[in-house]
């Protein structure tokens, strides 16, 4: 069984900008993540086509402006799941 959580308010948080403001790379994973299941880093980049530096600076601006959030994995501390709030 996977457990994670939330840091607190992390689900609360509102985006800042329109999600058409945001990069070609930041809407793609934004795509990707729609469906609101968690994912890890390297499930998403398996989906593009883009070198790995590029998928973790997309997942960071949505980070940052609200769109994503990132939840930990108690069973296994290695891995980072990142989902729609």
């Amino acid at each position: 069984m996977t457990t994670y959580t939330v840091t607190p308010n992390q689900d609360m948080i509102e985006p800042r900008i329109p999600e058409d403001k945001l990069p070609g790379s930041a809407q793609a994973v934004l795509n990707i993540l729609e469906d609101h299941e968690p994912r890890t880093f390297s499930e998403i980049s398996g989906q593009v086509k883009w070198a790995p530096r590029t998928v973790r600076n997309a997942l960071r601006r949505l980070i940052e402006e609200g769109f994503v959030v990132r939840k930990f994995n108690f069973s296994d501390a290695r891995q980072v799941y990142y989902m729609r709030p």
